[in-house]
Parts: C-alpha cells; structure tokens; sequence
C-alpha cells in the first residue's frame, strides 16, 4: 500500500517535481529495510504448506515456486517445518490496489483524486492512488491504510497518495506517501505485521523507519524528523544516521543529515495561568536549556482535534492574538536550534476577554479626591449594553463598599465614602439575544 504527498495544483506540482527531486523516504517494516529492487516478502510455513500450494496462493506465476525453492535451499518441496521463515521476491508475489479511508477532519480540508477538480475532504471518504490532500490554517486530516497505519496531516501541509498494493490478498501491505510541505505524525503498522512497509518521500532525504510512530516536518529546503517510538534510518547524500526513539535529526537539501539529538522534554505547565482576561493572550514559555522556538495549539479538546488557533514563535514567548472566549488546552512543544521539536505538554486554561474591559479615565491610579461621593468615569465600549462598577477597600475586592450596574460612562456613588484608601473597577456587560449576560473582565 503507498502513500504520496502533491502540491493541491497539478501546475505546481509539476514545476516542483521538476525542480526538487524528492528524496526523503520513511520506510517501515518489522525486518531490516533491504533495496527496493531486493525486496522480500517473509513467509512464515504453516503446518501442512508446501511449495506447490504456496505458488497456486500466492505467486502470480505458480511455477515460481522453483525459484522459491532455489532461494531457501528447500530440498523437497512438499515437505517443510512449521515456523520456517522463506524469503519470497516480492516481484513474484501476487498484487492489488489498495485504498486508504479517511477517520476524522477537523477545519477546512480538500482533496481532488487525480486530476479532478478540488473538493471538501469528509470522514468515511475512500481514496485511491493518485489522490492530493490539502489542509488549511487550523486543520487536520487523519487517514487509515489497509494494515491500519494512521497518518495525521497537519495544518497548511500539502500530501499525495502515490500508490498502495496489497500482496496476495492483504498478506503484506505497501504504503507509500508523499509530503511536500507541511507535518505527517504516522503511527505504523499498529499490529506489527512482518514485512508491512511505509515510506514518505520529502524533498531532502531518505529515511527508513523500523519502528511504529514518528514525526517528519517538511518543506522544499530542509526535513525533520523525530522518533516517538522504534528507530529511523535517515539517509542524504550517501550518509545515513540512526535515529532512535527519543532522538531527532535534520536533513537539509544537499546536505548529509545531522547526527541524531536527543529530544527536549515536555515542559512544565504547572506555572502558566489558568485564567486569561485579556487578548492578546501571552504564554511565558519555562525555561529550558537547549529551546530556542516554541510551537503551539490551542484546541477546545485535550486531543487537539478542534484547533482554533497555532503559532509558533523564536525566544521564550507564545503568543495568541485573538480567539473567543471559552475554556481550552494550550499544547505546546520545545524546538531546538535545528527546528527538531521536543515531546508535547499540555495546559488547560479560561479565556474571559469579552466584552473588553473599559478603560478607566478617572479617578486614576493613586489619585486623592476631595469628595465623599465621587464621580467615577470610563470609556465606553461598543459591545457593553451595561457597566458594573465595584469600589472596596482593598485590592482584592472582598470587602465591596459599593456595587451597582449602571448604563453610561460615568457613575456617582450613592454611599459617602469615610477617609481613607479605597479601590474601583468598572467591567463591561455585554447580553445576547436571549436576554443573558455575558460579563467581561473588570
């Protein structure tokens, strides 16, 4: 079964093929990854096999079994032990398409099969060889292939289903993908299949995967790629790394890939706020040695599923300019100087921006007012159908001297105040359609 990743436009991707050669191909097989033109197929010998039937099931031509015979030195070929591995040229091997289906979309995904005009990308879709799959800002697309490998492709990245065989009638499965631009995390051949292959093909190297989940970030000039789980055998240039669960490595275009690195943790969350009452919303980073970008999803779901917004930003801040209000998880990860990105962490937090707060014009800050009954003032905001206005007589509001809503700018008190400190705040009202209110920060 094989998977490639295309440009959405047929255009484009023509020019790119012609301009970049795709080098990068993420192999996945339970047995060491051998040549293509070598490859093999491992048939484990049942009780009651023999050569003549294993050629009638499943070689195109039954009397290759000959040749089966001369490969595994098999001296009578109607007699084998059970539990015997035979190698079997996968050239010999009988082969079909193969299909992939789509398991979950969250935001605006498009697909087009060939050459076919671009449509929405819907759960339960089928798709075959030669489909182009595009995802916008805030989106994701997961897709199941016939030995269950599920890829999950990420906001703005562009992929292609090249091709996709199953071998004598599911025994093995070939899957082959192509990422242009954009990020693939794959979990692999979940049941451990032996000889079930995956490969993705990016523009700066080759990489064969032995393992079953994994990252690779791509565009036209460099790739990453991080092991969660297995090992990747990442190639460029005739030189070749290994790249162990835990470890990452770049592979720049023209360039050998860099010796692996161990990934940076997940961070620590316990001191980012839980509540939010301001937009934009800034996020200090911890501090972490060897993290020089953050990269972010704020997601109403602690799967990230349904992502409202992603940033990714150099130094020790995230920051978020505008989303609703509402209750989220922040998921975030480290990234070190090469853009290898580290385990993901995870904080849940409330955002209660709107309507916006007033700005208060006065009494200001430290001022000293003659009168008992002061006048307090405020702009005003568009939104606001009401103001609440609190004075207490300490900072942190629990011991209120006054509490009222009131519909304009500006508001006397009703109660005298004595001598003293006292504090204000005003916040808006905002009510919907039902009569509710929505009571911003104050």
């Amino acid at each position: 079964m094989l998977v490639v990743l295309r440009t959405a436009h047929k255009t484009n991707l023509q020019q790119f093929i012609q301009t970049i050669f795709f080098g990068i191909v993420i192999l996945l097989s339970a047995m060491p990854v051998t040549a293509e033109q070598n490859a093999m197929w491992r048939y484990t010998v049942r009780p009651g096999d023999n050569l003549i039937t294993l050629g009638k099931t499943h070689l195109i031509n039954p009397d290759d079994w000959k040749e089966v015979q001369r490969l595994n030195h098999i001296k009578n070929p109607y007699r084998m032990p059970a539990g015997k591995v035979l190698r079997v040229p996968l050239g010999l091997v009988k082969q079909g398409p193969a299909s992939a289906e789509v398991i979950f979309v969250s935001g605006q995904v498009q697909w087009q099969q060939s050459a076919t005009n671009f449509e929405p990308l819907k759960i339960g879709q089928k798709l075959g060889a030669g489909a182009n799959i595009e995802t916008k800002e805030n989106s994701k697309v997961v897709i199941q292939f016939a030995d269950e490998t599920t890829a999950e492709l990420s906001s703005n990245s562009i992929m292609s289903l090249d091709t996709m065989s199953l071998y004598s009638g599911g025994v093995m499965v070939d899957t082959k993908l192509r990422l242009q631009n954009g990020q693939l995390e794959t979990h692999a051949n979940p049941r451990h299949v032996e000889g079930n292959k995956i490969r993705v093909i990016t523009p700066s190297a080759i990489a064969a995967v032995r393992g079953t989940k994994f990252r690779v970030t791509a565009n036209q000039k460099a790739t990453t790629q991080e092991t969660l789980d297995g090992q990747v055998a990442l190639s460029a240039l005739d030189n070749e790394v290994v790249v162990n669960k835990g470890f990452g490595s770049k592979a720049e275009l023209g360039k050998a890939p860099t010796p692996p690195v161990e990934l940076l943790p997940a961070a620590d969350t316990t001191n980012l706020k839980n509540q939010y009452e301001a937009l934009p919303i800034t996020f200090d980073m911890p501090k972490m040695q060897g993290a020089t970008a953050w990269a972010g999803k704020i997601a109403v779901d602690a799967q990230s599923s349904q992502i409202v917004a992603e940033n990714e930003m150099q130094g020790n801040r995230l920051v978020f300019v505008d989303i609703p209000d509402g209750q989220y998880y922040l998921s975030l990860r480290a990234k070190d100087k090469n853009g290898i990105a580290g385990y993901d962490a995870s904080h849940q937090f409330t955002l209660n921006a709107r309507p916006i707060q007033p700005e208060v014009v006065s009494p200001v800050l430290n001022s000293i007012v003659r009168e008992d009954q002061p006048l307090l003032h405020w702009h005003s905001i568009a939104e606001a159908q009401l103001y609440a206005v609190e004075v207490a007589t300490d900072a942190d509001f629990k011991n209120l001297h006054e509490v009222k809503e009131v519909t304009g700018t500006s508001s006397k008190l009703d109660k005298k105040l004595m001598q003293g400190t006292y504090f204000w705040r005003v916040s808006s009202i905002a009510k919907n359609e039902q009569g509710q209110e929505d009571k911003g920060p104050a």
